[in-house]
């Protein structure tokens, strides 16, 4: 076992996400000893959040201190690539919040840099460990849902996404780069088999005076056949179930991600059965402390790169169906 000493880039900003990773970090054994933003009031905060850690508002005098072992950078989704490079060449481990990146070329380079560097690269898919998802996941581990065939998610409604750099296609990738990442990471969960295409639709309807698209919906046709249908919407004035999955043994609906229960529907001696199934805890902690054990103790990383670098890669594709106007494969899947 060895100290691992984390710093985060982009303290302040949506969220105070700075400041609730550095939090995780300490709670995992991560001794965190710097921030960098280039905001110097924000790095200033910093400072008065955690008395005696270090700060910067240059992301090369943070690099530069070779005490530092991992770096957690936090900003806008277009600056991820390059930042990520920045960390790992400079021979930190990195973790990036979601979504990876935007572009599928560039979390490919990303997981062959960390790969041939030795050094560890994750992304910050905490959703993994939502209460419904834990419960989810359960049930497949049980076989109460046999071969799963058919899946629909969705999230959204009918609201303007605001005027900020979440809502600028060319900072923030799009509308599905934002919980869509949470969604197809979800998906590749309970259904990792490999992708056969992936048809996309845009619609641009409504919020012209943002770029990002108003709504996305993505077909996912697996190599086994099973299928899933995805949207994130602002025009949706009708909402509908977060999550159906359908399996050969049963299914199972969530009405609502953050209520404290799903429902199964099976059958028992051949009659059918629908149960309220209260869910398992949720574990949002596990992340770091799964990250400080891989680095401490030579663990299992549980969110790889590769892992990330699919659900970009399944975005992207989504993205590029919609412009040609048919199902393409993924590019992952070569």
């Amino acid at each position: 076992m060895k100290t691992v000493r984390g710093a985060v880039i982009g303290y302040g900003g949506a969220f105070n996400m700075g400041k609730i990773h550095a939090n995780q970090m300490k709670d995992s054994g991560i001794a965190f000893v710097a921030a960098c933003d280039m905001d110097k009031v924000r790095a200033e905060q910093a400072a008065v959040d955690f008395s005696g850690i270090r700060t910067y508002t240059k992301v090369e005098d943070l690099l530069s201190q070779e005490d530092i072992d991992l770096v957690t950078v936090i900003t806008p989704h277009n600056t991820h690539a390059q930042l990520a490079k920045q960390v790992l060449e400079s021979g930190k481990s990195c973790i990036l919040e979601k979504p990876m990146c935007i572009r599928a070329d560039d979390a490919f380079e990303l997981t062959r840099l960390a790969n041939e560097r030795g050094l560890m690269l994750s992304v910050f898919h905490n959703r993994r460990w939502d209460a419904w998802y834990l419960t989810l996941m359960d049930l497949i581990k049980r076989d109460l849902l046999g071969e799963i065939f058919h899946v629909e998610i969705f999230t959204g409604g009918y609201q303007h996404p605001g005027h900020w750099w979440r809502s600028d296609k060319a900072i923030s990738g799009g509308t599905f780069y934002d919980w869509g990442a949470h969604l197809i990471d979800y998906l590749l969960g309970f259904i990792p088999g490999k992708i056969k295409s992936v048809r996309g639709f845009v619609h641009n309807k409504i919020w012209h005076e943002i770029t990002n698209e108003d709504q996305i919906d993505s077909i996912i046709e697996f190599e086994s056949g099973a299928v899933a249908y995805i949207s994130t919407s602002n025009i949706a004035r009708a909402g509908k179930a977060p999550m159906r999955i359908l399996g050969t043994k049963g299914a199972v609906v969530d009405a609502d991600l953050w209520d404290d229960h799903l429902t199964l529907y099976t059958e028992v001696g051949g009659l059918p059965v629908e149960t309220k199934i209260m869910n398992l805890k949720e574990n949002w902690s596990a992340y770091y402390r799964n990250v400080a054990d891989h680095l401490m103790n030579n663990a299992e990383l549980i969110v790889k790169p590769e892992q990330a670098a699919r659900n970009i890669a399944v975005i992207e594709a989504t993205e590029k169906s919609a412009v040609i106007g048919a199902a393409v494969p993924v590019a992952y899947e070569k």
